[in-house]
């Protein structure tokens, strides 16, 4: 009796399904062969912490941008080549990657910071005084 190996069948299975639902649910702005990184948002009174998981990518191959209350971080992976040996089995995602998300409350871009570190962004987006509510005259 032949062996069947979960995995592949696995593997099978999400190639298949995103052949047949990804022109349905692919996000329009990343692109053709692009991915988006698993990503954690948590809030505090003062600024929002965003924590994006990079496995292997270098802090040289990620761009953070802030424009408004628009995050976007994008970059690339580069699958490292391991000499003359045949590739096995692959399930890591590679190439370019975009995160993007629209932050709740207006931020100071100017005092941001971003930390890499065992595979994962961790952004500090401090958010700015609000002007409070306010009721505009109709005239």
């Amino acid at each position: 009796m032949e062996r069947v190996d979960p995995l592949s069948l696995m593997d099978d299975f999400t190639a298949y399904m995103n052949q047949m639902m990804g022109p349905y649910f692919s996000p329009l702005a990343t692109g053709e062969g692009s991915w988006t990184p698993l990503s954690d948002m948590s809030e505090s009174a003062d600024a929002y912490h965003v924590d994006i998981e990079l496995p292997g990518v270098s802090r040289d191959d990620v761009t953070v941008d802030i424009e408004g209350q628009e995050l976007t971080v994008s970059g690339e992976f580069h699958r490292e080549d391991h000499g003359d040996g045949t590739g096995r089995r692959s399930s890591r995602r590679e190439g370019r990657f975009e995160f993007g998300l629209r932050l709740p409350h207006a931020v100071d871009a100017a005092k941001c910071s971003a930390e890499l570190e065992d595979g994962v962004l961790c952004l500090t987006i401090p958010k700015t005084a609000s002007e409070g509510h306010r009721t505009i005259e109709i005239k």
